[in-house]
């Protein structure tokens, strides 16, 4: 009967049957319309709290006030929709904050005495209600809570069950906000985003906390993927296999062939020279710092399957799906991340894995590290380039004689002759020492990676032979924020960046919000 009640109620919320619920309820009751009386007879008509409708007249008071504010003559469509956007968040300010109340209210309710320290385990004692505030995108949220202080651990803050629970964070800015936030300046500089944030969504932000709140995520995603990585790791730390469990939301159904495309790219980091810098005391923005720039190699992989890729014409394709892994630092951490995101895709569980790459070193160890068998095909294009780079260190630049020799060499390259392509360049003249220097590279690399050239056997099975994916990820993913004209980073804030950056093109943004929160 109570759920029929609250049924028709809402049913009725609309305004005009609010209105008459009201009239109605204010006419039985004989009461002058004062505003308690209202507010009773709406609280009534809602069948909700009294703060939400206190909060239902205020937004009343918002809307009417915009409805019957004077035309102004030079007014236009883009001024009124302005002003109807910041009207609309002053009004829906406290209904959300009297929603969010009453989600607290019932939670503090119902885990009266259930807090613990997560220091001691001991219970924690009820110090009362207290109320804080949040700057979301509709504005300041007032909010009230139950606050348990801890009576052995004199270290601990202190907690909120409800605050917790409703995925409300310790910081100042709402979960929705700092996600905003912090999507802005994973996007753009963070001038930039500044500037964005303010325009879009109305609030005034300085560059610093931005920056701040990209730190905070970025390092928040660093400790969630390290966290995860570990927890299928397939070595011990004395290199034999360990057991590991595959995660609840892996995809379904292993792939016939599987894709890993890997490469690095250089982003200008600094790092702190100690015997030039003499900071001066109390100045601001590290004065008297002096730095060595230097490149930090941030590694990328593009995973993707064989029904990933389409064809778009006989001369153009395109991927439908395809996941991406930065990071920045050593070969083995970026392995145990890669190997999670395989993991996930049930690569292990692939009848292929091709690994397409240029020929680091540190990505054949990285092959060898990996756990299932990866069949290593070494990106044609790289090859090519090397062999123009050859062409015109010897013969010069646009000379007719480096077209000629390096269009043949390539040719010869492709249709799988590279033992033949070897014995030219040893056979090759160079007059200057870069050419003789570049002949000697270019032999060597084709030596270190012939087994890794079969391309007319590669093109036979039907396999991909080019590593233009992971080489576009290098520039839109990665190059496109943290290689920007000018920039220069911390190795740190390279690194939480290409996290970032990485989440904001595998389109797990929110997710990953929930994830950082229940952390």
């Amino acid at each position: 009967m109570a759920q029929h009640t609250q049924t028709a109620r809402q049913k009725e919320a609309g305004t005009l049957g609010l209105l008459v619920a009201m009239v109605r309820r204010l006419g039985e009751g004989g009461e002058a319309a004062t505003t308690e009386a209202v507010v009773s007879a709406l609280t009534e008509a809602l069948g909700s709290s009294e703060s939400a409708a206190r909060a239902w007249l205020a937004a009343s008071d918002v809307m009417a006030e915009y409805l019957t504010a004077p035309v102004e003559e030079a007014s236009d469509a883009l001024d009124e929709e302005t002003s109807a956007v910041a009207a609309s968040r002053r009004a829906f300010r406290p209904l959300l904050q009297a929603r969010l109340q009453v989600r607290l209210d019932r939670i503090d309710e119902a885990t009266v005495g259930q807090a613990t320290c997560s220091e001691c385990g001991g219970a924690m004692s009820s110090h009362g209600r207290r109320t804080r505030g949040w700057e979301s995108t509709l504005g300041t949220l007032e909010l009230t809570r139950r606050w348990s202080l801890c009576t052995e651990s004199k270290q601990h803050p202190g907690r909120s069950l409800a605050q917790e629970r409703l995925l409300l964070p310790e910081g100042t800015h709402t979960a929705h906000l700092e996600e905003s936030i912090t999507l802005m300046a994973t996007t753009v500089p963070h001038g930039m985003a500044t500037a964005l944030i303010g325009r879009l969504l109305g609030v005034s932000i300085s560059e610093h906390a931005v920056q701040d709140a990209a730190e905070r995520r970025g390092a928040g995603v660093e400790a969630l993927q390290a966290a995860g990585a570990q927890e299928l790791r397939p070595f011990d730390d004395l290199g034999l296999e360990r057991p590991w469990a595959r995660p609840d939301d892996a995809v379904e159904q292993a792939p016939e062939v599987a894709y890993v495309e890997v490469d690095g790219v250089l982003p200008m980091t600094r790092e702190l020279d100690e015997g030039q810098s003499q900071p001066v005391r109390g100045a601001r923005g590290g004065k008297g710092l002096r730095y060595t720039l230097v490149g930090r190699e941030v590694k990328n992989a593009v995973l993707y399957t064989d029904q990933d890729c389409a064809r778009e014409s006989d001369s153009r394709g395109c991927l439908l799906d395809k996941g991406y892994v930065s990071h920045l630092g050593h070969w083995k951490d970026f392995a145990l991340q890669l190997w999670s995101s395989m993991v996930q895709r049930r690569f292990d569980e692939a009848q292929r894995v091709v690994l397409l790459s240029d020929g680091a070193d540190w990505i054949r160890s990285l092959a060898e590290w990996l756990p299932t068998p990866v069949f290593l095909i070494l990106d044609l294009y790289h090859a090519m380039h090397r062999i123009w780079e050859v062409g015109r260190a010897v013969y010069g630049e646009k000379t007719p004689e480096c077209s000629a020799w390096a269009a043949e060499q390539c040719r010869r390259v492709e249709a799988g002759q590279v033992d033949g392509v070897i014995e030219s360049l040893c056979f090759l003249a160079g007059d200057s020492p870069r050419g003789r220097e570049k002949i000697e590279e270019l032999v060597t690399y084709f030596k270190n990676n012939r087994d890794r050239m079969d391309y007319p056997s590669y093109k036979a099975q039907g396999l991909r032979i080019t590593s233009g994916i992971v080489e576009s990820a290098n520039y839109h993913v990665t190059g496109a924020r943290l290689k920007l004209q000018g920039m220069r980073w911390s190795e740190e804030g390279a690194a939480q960046m290409a996290k970032l950056r990485a989440d904001l093109f595998n389109d797990v943004w929110s997710e990953r919000t929930r994830q950082l929160l229940a952390a």
